[in-house]
C-alpha cells in the first residue's frame, strides 16, 4: 500500500479535492474503510467523504468493525473501520489526517467567506456605478428643466415686455395712463412668474421643514383647494426629499392648476419607501395624456430609484409617487440568526455551487437573484391601510403597503419574484380579501401567510423567528424550478428540500393554523401550544416547550419526553388517518430533537 504524508498531500492536491484525498490516503496507509462525517441539524450523521465511497445519512451509531473515531477541529469526526494493521504509527497517521481535515474545513470556510466578500464587493461596486450614473442623469434632466423654465418662459415674457415698451416709446405715440398701467401689470405678472420658477427650483421651506411643508406652501399658490393627510416620518437626504417634492409639485400644478371647488387629496405614507398618493377629479385628462404631461418628472424620479404611476377612471385621477428613502448603497451583512441555521447554511452553499457552475452563462443572473433574496429580510404586506402598530425591536422585516382591493391582480404582484411589491412572505389584510385573492395565495409555489386578525408586531415577530427557514425554503423552491432532471445539482436540491425537518415543521404549522389538519379529539393542547412546539415563537427548546427562560435542563428533558410520548401515541393510534399520522410524526421528530438538545447540555 502506498500513501503520502498528509501535509505533503495538502501541498499538492487541489483544495476542493483535499478532503476526499485525505480520507483515501488514510485507507491506503492502514487499509479497511474510512470516512469523514458531520452531524446535521436533525441529529443525523452525513458522510462528507469516504473510501470506499459512500454518501448518505445514518443514525445507527458506530459502523461494524469500527476501531476508532478521531474528532476533527473544524467539526465532525473521521472514523476508521476494519484496518488491516493498527499500531502507534497508524494512530499517528489518523491524528494527522484529522488535523489536516480540520485545516481543509477551515480553508473551505475561509474560501466561502472570501467568495461572499468578493460577490458583495462586486455588487457594491455595481451599485456605486449605477448610483453615479443615475445622479449624472438627474443633473442633466434638472439642467434641461431649468433651462426650459428660465429661457423658454422668462425670456419669452421679457421679449413681450420689451415689445410693449418699444410700442409705447415709438415716435408719434402718446401713451395713456391705462397703457402705462397695463405694462406695469404685465411686469408684475412677469416678476410673479419668475418668483414661482425660483420657488420651484429651490423652495425655501424644503431644506428647513421638509417636503410636506414645502408642498403646503405651494398649495397656497394654486387656484384649487388641496387637503393633506398622513406623514412621511423622519427626515431623509436632500436628494431624496428634493426629488419627491418636485415630482409631487408637478402633479399638483397639473391637477390643481385650474380653478375648481373639488379638492385635491394628498396622502403621505412611509414604509420601505416614501410614498405620496394624489387623488383628484381628472377633468379633461385621460390616463395617456396624464402620463405624457408627467413623463419628464417620472424619468427624473426613476433615476433616483423611484416610480410614478398614473391611473384615471371615470371620475377620479390617481397618481402614486414612490421614492426610496436613500439612494446610496446599503452594505448588507448576514444576521447571526441566519448563520446559526444549518438549513440556511446548506442552502446558501448549494446556491453558491449553482453560481460557480453557471459561471458567466445565462443562469448566473438567476442564481445571483436567489443569493441576494436569501440575504434580505422577509417581506410583510399590509393591504387596505397603514400598519396598525410599530415593528418590535429586533424584528428584521420589510413592510410593504398596498391600498387594495385585495383581488387577483394584487395577489399576482405579491407573488412576483421582483417588483416593488413582489416576493411577499406574509399578508395582513385590513380589508376583506376576495376569494380569487385567497385562492391565488394558496396555489402559490412560494409560501405566503394570509391573516386578517393578527397585528403587524405579531406577524413581524413570527417572520423574524422563521427568517432562516423562510429564506432557505424560498431559495429551494426557486432553484427546483430552475434545475432540470439532468442538471448537476438536481439531486442536491431535492436532497436539501427532502431532508430539512424545518421545512416540514413550517408546512405543518401552516396546515394546522388553516384547519387543513385538526388536532386529535382527545388532545387538550390548543393550536397555539402546537404552534409553539413547531417553533412559531422561536427555536429555543424552552420557548418551544412552553417553559420559562430559567427552566433547568431536567425540566426541558421531562417536557420533551412527555411531548414525544404524547404525539407518538397519537401517530400510532389505529384510528389515525395517513395524513394525520404524517403530521404527528413531524411533531414526534421535533420533540425528539428537543429531547436530544436537552441531554447534550
Amino acid at each position: 500500500m502506498r500513501h503520502t504524508s498528509p501535509y505533503r498531500l495538502a501541498a499538492t492536491v487541489p483544495p476542493e479535492e483535499l478532503v476526499r484525498a485525505l480520507v483515501r490516503n488514510l485507507v491506503d496507509a492502514v487499509g479497511g474503510r474510512a470516512g469523514y462525517e458531520v452531524p446535521d441539524a436533525a441529529g443525523r450523521v452525513l458522510t462528507v467523504a469516504s473510501w470506499p465511497e459512500h454518501t448518505g445519512p445514518h443514525t445507527d451509531g458506530p459502523r461494524a468493525g469500527e476501531v476508532v473515531r478521531e474528532p476533527v477541529a473544524g467539526g465532525g469526526v473521521v472514523y476508521l473501520a476494519g484496518p488491516w494493521r493498527w499500531g502507534a504509527g497508524e494512530r499517528t497517521i489518523l491524528r494527522e489526517t484529522a488535523t489536516w481535515l480540520g485545516v481543509a474545513v477551515r480553508l473551505d470556510r475561509l474560501r466561502a467567506e472570501r467568495d461572499r466578500a468578493q460577490e458583495r464587493a462586486q455588487r457594491l461596486r455595481a451599485e456605486v456605478t449605477s448610483a453615479r450614473e443615475r445622479l449624472a442623469e438627474v443633473r442633466d434632466l434638472e439642467r434641461r428643466r431649468l433651462v426650459g423654465a428660465i429661457t423658454t418662459t422668462t425670456l419669452r415674457d421679457l421679449t413681450e415686455f420689451r415689445g410693449r415698451l418699444t410700442t409705447l416709446a415709438a415716435p408719434g405715440q402718446d401713451p395713456t395712463a391705462d397703457d402705462v398701467a397695463g405694462v406695469g401689470a404685465f411686469l408684475d405678472d412677469l416678476l410673479d412668474n419668475f418668483r414661482t420658477i425660483v420657488r420651484g427650483v429651490y423652495p425655501a421651506m424644503l431644506p428647513d421643514r421638509g417636503p410636506r411643508a414645502a408642498l403646503e406652501e405651494l398649495a397656497a399658490t394654486v387656484p384649487r383647494p388641496i387637503h393633506f393627510r398622513g406623514d412621511l416620518g423622519r427626515r431623509v437626504g436632500w436628494q431624496v426629499e428634493s426629488g419627491l417634492y418636485h415630482a409631487v409639485a408637478a402633479v399638483l400644478n397639473l391637477l390643481a392648476g385650474l380653478p375648481s371647488d373639488d379638492p385635491v387629496v394628498v396622502d403621505f405614507l412611509r414604509d420601505d419607501a416614501l410614498r405620496v398618493t394624489i387623488t383628484a377629479p381628472p377633468g379633461p385628462l385621460s390616463a395617456r395624456s396624464l402620463r405624457a404631461a408627467l413623463n419628464h418628472d417620472a424619468q427624473r424620479l426613476a433615476v433616483l430609484g423611484g416610480a410614478m404611476e398614473c391611473r384615471v377612471t371615470e371620475d377620479t385621477a390617481v397618481v402614486h409617487v414612490r421614492v426610496l428613502d436613500r439612494i446610496e448603497p446599503v452594505a448588507e451583512t448576514a444576521a447571526p440568526p441566519l448563520e446559526g441555521s444549518a438549513l440556511y447554511r446548506r442552502t446558501r452553499d448549494l446556491v453558491r455551487r449553482g453560481q460557480r457552475l453557471a459561471g458567466d452563462g445565462p443562469d448566473r443572473r438567476r442564481w445571483d437573484a436567489i443569493a441576494e433574496r436569501m440575504a434580505t429580510p422577509p417581506r410583510l404586506a399590509v393591504v387596505g391601510g397603514p400598519p396598525d402598530g410599530s415593528i418590535p425591536d429586533g424584528a428584521a422585516v420589510t413592510v410593504v403597503v398596498a391600498d387594495g382591493p385585495a383581488d387577483a391582480g394584487l395577489a399576482a404582484e405579491f407573488l412576483a419574484e421582483d417588483g416593488p411589491r413582489g416576493a411577499v412572505d406574509a399578508v395582513l389584510c385590513l380589508v376583506p380579501p376576495t376569494e380569487a385573492f385567497r385562492a391565488a395565495l394558496r396555489r402559490a409555489r412560494q409560501r405566503v401567510v394570509l391573516t386578517e386578525s393578527a397585528s403587524v408586531a405579531e406577524l413581524a415577530a413570527g417572520l423574524t423567528a422563521w427568517r432562516p427557514v423562510i429564506a432557505a425554503r424560498r431559495a429551494i423552491v426557486t432553484a427546483t424550478g430552475m434545475v432540470g432532471p439532468n442538471h448537476p445539482l438536481s439531486w442536491a436540491v431535492e436532497r436539501v428540500g427532502a431532508e430539512a425537518h424545518e421545512l416540514a415543521e413550517l408546512d405543518l404549522l401552516d396546515r394546522i393554523e388553516t384547519g387543513e389538519v385538526r388536532l386529535p379529539p382527545t388532545e387538550n393542547a390548543a393550536v397555539a401550544d402546537v404552534a409553539r412546539l413547531l417553533g412559531a415563537h422561536g427555536p429555543d427548546p424552552r420557548t418551544r416547550l412552553g417553559l420559562t427562560d430559567h427552566a433547568g435542563d431536567d425540566e426541558v428533558r421531562a417536557a420533551a419526553a412527555d411531548a414525544v410520548r404524547r404525539w407518538r401515541a397519537h401517530a400510532a393510534h389505529p384510528a389515525t388517518g395517513a395524513r394525520e399520522r404524517v403530521a404527528w410524526e413531524v411533531l414526534v421528530r421535533t420533540a425528539e430533537g428537543l429531547l436530544k438538545a436537552g441531554r447534550s447540555r
